[in-house]
Order: structure tokens, then sequence, then C-alpha cells
């Protein structure tokens, strides 16, 4: 961000920002500390100055130190939501968030030239996490939280979340934040570090003992939510997003657009329509959302695996500052999470979703979605088919009650088939058909 708060996307030699220093976190997987440490060092002989986190941090603390130091870039070794056995880089541009395609194609390209040793490098070791978690306090309407009275248990998967939500929150006050599975585990207890039904059992057992209101959960680098009702009900990330735009709006916080992936809920154009603020759909990826909030467009997006950004922070997805705003969000509604559910459902009618992960040979997948956009079906289990949408993979539309995507995986043999209706009943129905039409393909 600039001295005059305007993001930009330059991502050529001429971006604004000290190209020499660099704040580099990582998370809590097997070797990212020591792969951070000799990431430093080697960049020490090449010249930059090296920001190392003393400890595991989120990877939207080093979006927030690229921009609020003005630099030009930022790295986290981290495979984010990924199995244990994963690990990688991202990195972190000017803007404070995620780099662009284009600058990932430059690393790539550049990736077989080494580069010359340079003097003037330094590795100096300080606590980032500390300024980062200060920030995100001041984001949040602390006092309405705190005199909330809400009973929240916080689950960070060994992810690099930690205690932050706790500490935050503090002791001493009416709401309470209890941390679940904040400690190291490089095998995230035996799970995959996705704040998802299937991941967050440990949670759910520990809400049945009824001492909770709340879960809110993250991912391995702590920079998606998932939400637990207090019967242990996941509240979906396109729920979450709804409740925020609508709670944020209402409030006067923020005023601009919305943002979805293809992938997110209808609920999200209701929300819109009501709120009379535009909504922008992108492709399917994150980046695509800070796009819209660098240009001005969006004031808050969100995408359907629990990534969300409002504009007052950053044009980055960040768990921890979701999750204050969640609980901001139940505080001034003054009543408990379910009920803003409801309301939801009765102001804009109730919405069912599914999804499920189909692996099957390349050259199986891509014939047919070829077919799909080709020879679209006039109908789908007794729907009929209204249009179609191929902005990223092939959706089909049943008027305004819902639709069925077929997305290929960008780096493996996968298909993704995502359903919406408002007929619960037809959920199963739509991806079991596909399923068939695709093992028989195969056959």
């Amino acid at each position: 961000m600039t001295a005059a708060g305007v993001w930009t996307t330059d991502e050529e030699n001429t971006e604004p920002g000290d190209p020499w220093t660099l704040p580099l976190v990582f998370d809590t997987r097997f070797l990212s500390p020591e792969l951070a440490a000799d990431s430093a060092e080697f960049l020490a002989t090449r010249g930059f100055g090296v920001l190392l986190s003393d400890r595991p941090a989120p990877t939207p603390c080093a979006s927030w130190h690229v921009a609020t130091r003005g630099l030009r870039a930022g790295l986290a070794i981290t495979a984010s939501h990924n199995p244990a056995h994963w690990n990688g880089v991202k990195v972190k541009s000017s803007f404070g968030g995620s780099a662009m395609p284009a600058t990932y194609d430059a690393i790539a390209r550049a990736a077989g030239r080494p580069l010359p040793e340079r003097a003037g490098g330094s590795v100096e070791t300080l606590d980032l996490r500390a300024p980062y978690r200060d920030a995100l306090a001041a984001l949040a309407d602390l006092d309405a939280i705190r005199r909330a009275g809400i009973r929240v248990l916080f689950d960070a998967i060994h992810g690099a979340a930690g205690t932050l939500l706790e500490e935050i929150v503090g002791a001493g006050h009416p709401t309470t934040v209890v941390s679940l599975r904040a400690t190291r585990d490089p095998l995230f207890g035996g799970v995959h570090p996705e704040p998802i039904p299937e991941n967050l059992a440990a949670a759910r057992e520990t809400l049945s003992g009824g001492r909770f209101d709340v879960v809110l959960a993250s991912d391995g680098d702590g920079d998606r939510l998932g939400v637990l009702d207090a019967s242990g009900r996941f509240v979906t990330p396109h729920r979450i997003l709804a409740l925020l735009a609508e709670s944020l709006t209402r409030r006067g916080r923020i005023r601009g657009g919305i943002a979805k992936t293809f992938s997110t809920s209808m609920l999200l154009d209701r929300v819109a329509a009501d709120l009379g603020v535009r909504l922008h759909v992108t492709p399917i990826g994150f980046k695509h959302i800070a796009e819209r909030m660098i240009s001005g467009e969006v004031a808050i997006g969100g995408e359907e695996s629990g990534g969300l950004g409002v504009a007052f922070h950053l044009p980055e997805r960040d768990g921890i500052l979701s999750a204050l705003l969640v609980l901001e969000a139940i505080a001034h509604s003054g009543g408990t999470l379910e009920a803003i559910v409801a309301r939801q459902d009765a102001a804009y009618g109730t919405l069912h979703y599914g999804r499920r992960d189909l692996h099957l040979p390349a050259p199986v997948l891509r014939a047919f979605l070829d077919g799909l956009k080709s020879r679209p079906p006039a109908s789908r289990c007794g729907q009929r088919v209204t249009g179609l949408d191929d902005m990223d993979g092939v959706k089909l539309i049943f008027g305004s009650r819902g639709w069925l995507l077929h997305r290929l995986s960008g780096t493996e043999p996968v298909i993704r088939i995502y359903a919406e209706h408002e007929d619960a009943a037809l959920i199963g129905r739509f991806l079991d058909e596909t399923e068939a039409e695709l093992e028989k393909l195969a056959g």
C-alpha cells in the first residue's frame, strides 16, 4: 500500500517498495523452521536483509509486514491447508497480498538461473507475530466482543494460528476463548489442516460438553476460517461471507461491492441485491478477488474454501481477522450464530450445497467437459437446464433455484463437482448421477 492508501499490482521492476528487505514467516510443518532459517541465510548471501520470524506465524503476517513496512515482497514457508507431507513457499507482493500469476511465471522462468552473491545482506530474527496480532486487534470492535459473553472454542488444528485469537480477546471478560490443538504438531493430529467438517472431530467432541457457543477453526497457515455452531453443525463459508457482508455493510463498516468465486452460493446474489450493492463473480482463486479489492470495486470477498478478505485490511485472506469479525457480528446482533442463520433462511430462502471430488484419468475428464460444453443436457435429475456458464469449468443452471458445476483441478487428474439447490434431496442425486455418467464414460 502506498502512502496515499492505494494498492498497486505493478509487478515489474518499477514496483514500489524496498526490494532488498524481505519478511520471512513459516508454519508448524515438519522442517518449516529449518527451511525458513536456511532460506534466510541463503538470501542474506545474495544481499537481502531478511526479517525472520522467531516463531511460527500465519501467512497473512508476512503480507501485513510487506504492506506496512513499504517492502516489495515477502515469503512464507508453508503448504497452507494441504496434508502434512507437503511443504512449499508463498510469495507476497507490495500491496500486501498474494503475488499475481505474472510474478510466479517470472519466478518459474528464473528458477534455473542462480542468484549472484552480493554483499550487505543480513538476517534479523525478531517477533513478527506480535505487531501483526496488535494490528488485527485494532480492526475489530473488541469492546463489543468482550461484553457479549460468547463462549468460544478456537481450533488451530496445530497450525500457525496457535493461540492468537485467545491472546487478542484476552482474559477477564464475559466473552472467553479457549484454544484447542494450539501446540505445534507437524502431523496436525493425523488430519489435514483444513477447517472442514471431516477435520473438526476433535472440536466437535470438545463442543459436546455444552460449554461453548461457537467453534472457530483455522487452517495450517492461518488464512482460512471454518465455523461450527453450538450443536456442532458446520456453518458454511458461504453463510459466513453472507453474514459478514450484511453485518459490516448495515453497520457502515464497509461500502462497496461483494465478490464471490464461481463455486460460491447464490445466497450472496440475494444478499447483494437486498443490500443494493454490486455482486462480482470471479474465477476460483482468491487472487481474482484481490484484484477487485485493489481496484476499489469490492469491499468484501470470499470463496467456497473458507478464504475471506475485507478492504479495510489487505487484499488478502486472514483466518484470525475473519474469526474476530464473526464474533463482532454475533455481538452486534444481540443473539446467537444459530439465530443469525435462521434469519438468513427466513430472509433469503434455504439453500443446500454439496461437493464431490472424483479421481479419473485426465483424458476422460477432458472429454466429459468438452461434451458438456458442446452438448449440454436438457435436464438433470428432472430439473430443466436453463443456461450454461463456462467462466471456470462448466456450470449448468436450473433457473433461479440451483446449479451444478463441473471443474477440473489445475494440479491433478481430479474433477470437482459442486451442486446447490433449494431442494436438499436433489444435491445427492446431482452428484450421484454425474459420478455415474463419468464412470460409464471411463469404462
